[in-house]
């Protein structure tokens, strides 16, 4: 590791760059604590993200699907999922899952806070959707949720920004579901930061604060430092 960074003491050490670790690193970042998030992965460049391209479904399957097995990426490492009924969707680098994702933010319901009580499965949570309600509210505004309030799937909650345009396919299921005289609520909460509607949103707020701190990323062939203020 990077002497500079290897014999300076720290107060924080974040595992991880992605969702959660940027989310702490940006709580942490108006404090005077000296903090280090270390990150397997580098910083990737979204002018390279297959939403950029009309190739995009087709990278789906190579360098950006979600088994790192497939993947194959010099950051990624060997996952054995044959036991486990689901794949799992990792990305190794600065952002983390957040590269992987389609900017959909669908909230928990109040009910999967207590699967054990309704359904007898797992456990239920030792906190309620109440609890975390503000919190989501805070997320959508960071992050500029855009959707409709009113969507009876949910408890009341108004998105912070207009919904972004369903565009020829959506207009085409919603008249069908017109013709049916079913009740559409469209777009669904999905993040309308810079324009940008898919994958590989990561919030700027943490991103900044993720660039303002150390942060070390690890790679197969040694570490290597990857920001550094």
């Amino acid at each position: 590791m990077s002497d500079s960074v290897n014999n300076q003491p720290v107060d924080v050490l974040i595992i991880g760059a992605g969702a959660s670790g940027a989310a702490v690193a940006w709580s942490l970042a108006d404090t005077k604590m000296r903090i280090v998030c270390l990150e397997q992965g580098d910083w990737s460049n979204s002018a390279e993200y297959p939403t950029t391209g009309k190739n995009w479904e087709v990278l789906q399957h190579g360098a950006y699907n979600i088994n790192p097995n497939v993947r194959a990426r010099e950051t990624d490492y060997p996952i054995n999922n044959d036991d486990s009924p689901i794949d799992v969707v990792n990305f190794n680098g600065v952002g983390g899952g957040t590269i992987m994702y389609a900017a959909h933010f669908p909230r928990l319901h109040p009910s999967d806070f207590k699967v054990k009580s309704l359904d007898g499965v797992a456990d239920d949570w030792p906190i309620s959707y109440d609890t975390l309600d503000s919190y989501f509210t805070q997320n959508d505004r960071m992050m500029g949720v855009s959707g409709l309030a009113g969507d009876p799937m949910y408890p009341p909650k108004q998105p912070p920004l207009p919904p972004i345009p369903l565009g020829l396919v959506g207009d085409k299921i919603a008249s069908g579901y017109d013709k049916l005289g079913w009740h559409l609520i469209a777009p669904s909460s999905r993040s309308n930061m810079r324009g940008e509607t898919s994958a590989s949103i990561l919030d700027l707020a943490c991103r900044d604060a993720l660039r303002a701190l150390k942060v070390v990323w690890i790679s197969p062939i040694g570490p290597k430092l990857c920001v550094k203020v």
